[in-house]
């Protein structure tokens, strides 16, 4: 169990006791060209100090919040412990955050000083300063910056050149800064995904961020210098709680891929022991899979069928040698091979969180032997439940410990809500601290929104929002999530939305067809098409998702089966406020944007005409219309 004392119970504090106590042990690997980099803790130290004595000798800390605005590198995980260090709170964006977002954001959290990655954030953020009073910009990548003559612009090089400076005068500037800092001081600035409208900062303090990131180790059960590879955003909590507090805490060697594209060979590469992926990335490694097999040719899919089968099998008390020596050729067969293709060779604890996982998608990956464990929580509160081992793939598990809260980690159901005190939860949201006390019951439970229930033996079931779950003209209630996921299975669906509410009889869905795939397949019949929109409509494309809706119904309760479905003429975008930037559906939205396609989808018609406006990240935008059919199961 990890300890919590004087000299780590800061995120800053944790960054000087490694930096002193091991300066030669690798803390991190950056994958440049090719190549692994690697940066001692040392090395990290000395790059902390000199970015938070340039802070200091710049002047830059007086307001609380300074904006960290890039893909994971190094130089953002040193820019947020450096901003710590002087007692500022952190502030992640998502990289691909438009201006409009930018500014919501910026006015929000009050910042005036911004890291940027590159030439692309810098120009997002000079084209709002003078709107939200931004005053300094702060960049690490030097690549096409050398034109820049704005003041407000400095390179990360020439500020911590700046603080050692400082330093040479004053050797103790930081670390007595550091020594200064409180584990109930403000720490960071998360905000949340706004599935249902606008984002809320959520405010962590050391205290939290260090509570959280335990009760993740608990699930992990992770080990010093373990491996882990950094590539969800830190604008996510997750990210906060993994890589920038247990990272430091433990501490991790915190790998950083060389691009997003590479994740899965890098990760291969270094022989990840921990991974965090969302539902839909499961989903997607699942789908990849499937789409592999089924162009593969007959005997390998005969192998492929029988191995799985095999391994997806519950286990006997007491099973044959023939049940065991046919368990062990699938294992040699199948599952080994495909851990290795995956990265997942040296993987000992693999998670899932975000949203709802399929009970298939489980069983796929604990038959490859890959603990695959679920978790659940929220921003405000953190991790508070998972399963650790068991065979409970539809549930998220049991309450986790608090080791740092005054009171116990509680979960309650109060009318089909799921609710949570006890632990260390966050202070609030920034600038509206009396809101979070709308969030709480008169008897102190925080309300997460969520939907739930516990089963017979005591585990936790999350359904979805409360404000999505949906109800039929027919009395019955369905949980678009539940429906979702199963849909998503399908190599061919990106993605999907389920329809219905109180003046409707049956399950409806739009459906987003994974254009890669789904035009590999045309390309291989010979379907000519031009873009998205003519190949979603192509009559063969629409029996295609036909047969793979009428095949995932046979795993779906009768009254969540989809009746009637559309292809959508373009996918669902973050840009255009359908998607969070983690990838969340904005059900509400959508379903607004959309209406006349739902609205053709219950009432008898075979084709309707749509059209939406598209928007760009430079802002332009141009409308799309197309003729949608409108199919029958």
């Amino acid at each position: 169990m990890i300890q919590i004392d004087e000299s780590n119970n800061t995120l800053a504090k944790c960054v000087l006791r490694n930096g002193t106590a091991t300066p030669s042990q690798v803390a991190m690997r950056r994958k440049t060209l090719g190549i692994w980099q690697r940066i001692t803790w040392g090395q990290v130290l000395d790059e902390v100090r000199g970015i938070s004595a340039g802070l200091i000798a710049e002047g830059l800390g007086a307001n609380p919040c300074i904006v960290l605005l890039g893909h994971n590198e190094p130089e953002l995980f040193w820019a947020e412990y450096a901003v710590q260090a002087i007692g500022n709170a952190a502030v992640c964006l998502y990289p691909d955050v438009t201006q409009a977002e930018l500014v919501t954001l910026l006015r929000d959290c009050g910042a005036q000083v911004a890291f940027a990655e590159d030439q692309e954030q810098c120009d997002k953020l000079l084209g709002i300063a003078d709107e939200v009073g931004l005053k300094k910009v702060i960049y690490w990548d030097d690549r096409g910056m050398s034109a820049y003559e704005d003041s407000r612009v400095i390179s990360l090089a020439a500020l911590v050149e700046k603080g050692r400076a400082s330093l040479q005068a004053q050797p103790d500037l930081v670390d007595r800064r550091i020594a200064q800092g409180s584990p109930d001081d403000l720490a960071i600035v998360i905000y949340t995904s706004g599935t249902t409208g606008n984002a809320k900062g959520v405010m962590g303090t050391h205290r939290y961020l260090l509570d959280c990131a335990m009760r993740w180790n608990a699930v992990l059960e992770s080990r010093p210098f373990a491996n882990y590879v950094s590539y969800i955003s830190p604008a996510w909590a997750t990210e906060q709680y993994l890589g920038l507090t247990l990272g430091v805490l433990m501490p991790m060697i915190i790998n950083f891929p060389e691009e997003p594209e590479t994740v899965t060979t890098d990760t291969r590469e270094i022989g990840a022991e921990f991974l965090f992926f969302s539902p839909r990335q499961w989903e997607a490694i699942v789908s990849s899979s499937e789409s592999r097999m089924r162009d593969a040719g007959w005997f390998a899919r005969k192998v492929y069928r029988w191995g799985m089968k095999k391994l997806t099998a519950v286990p006997e008390q007491s099973p044959s040698l023939g049940n065991r020596l046919g368990r062990r050729l699938a294992e040699i067969l199948i599952a080994e091979p495909m851990r290795d293709r995956l990265g997942f060779k040296y993987l000992r604890t693999a998670v899932n969180s975000g949203s709802v996982l399929s009970p298939e998608v489980f069983d796929l990956f604990h038959a490859l032997g890959v603990s695959l464990r679920n978790v659940y929580g929220f921003t405000e509160v953190g991790i508070v439940a998972a399963t650790r081992g068991e065979r409970q793939f539809g549930t998220v598990g049991k309450p986790l410990e608090s080791q740092l809260g005054n009171t116990p980690l509680q979960i309650r159901i109060e009318n089909s809500e799921i609710q949570v005190r006890g632990g260390v939860i966050s202070q609030g949201y920034f600038g509206k601290a009396d809101e979070m006390e709308t969030r709480k019951t008169a008897d102190g439970w925080m309300r997460s929104g969520d939907a739930g229930y516990f089963d017979d033996n005591g585990y936790l079931v999350y359904l979805d929002r409360l404000d999505d779950l949906r109800h039929l003209s027919t009395g019955q209630t369905i949980a678009p999530q539940f429906i979702e996921t199963r849909m998503r299975l399908s190599p061919y669906i990106r993605d999907a939305i389920a329809i219905g509410d109180i003046s409707r009889d049956f399950v409806g869905a739009m459906i987003d067809i994974d254009i890669d795939l789904v035009g590999k397949w045309a390309e291989e019949r010979q379907i000519s098409f031009s873009a998205h929109a003519d190949l979603s409509q192509k009559k063969e494309v629409l029996e295609l998702v036909r047969t793979e809706l009428e095949r995932i119904n046979t795993t779906l309760p009768e009254h969540c089966r989809v009746s009637s479905f559309v292809n959508l003429f373009k996918s669902f975008d973050a840009d255009e406020g359908e998607l969070t930037r983690s990838r969340k559906i904005r059900r509400t939205f959508v379903e607004q944007k959309y209406a006349t396609l739902i609205d053709a989808i219950y009432s008898g018609q075979d084709v309707v005409s749509c059209s939406v406006e598209v928007k760009f990240q430079d802002g332009r935008s141009r409308v799309i219309q197309a003729d949608v059919a409108v199919c029958s199961l």
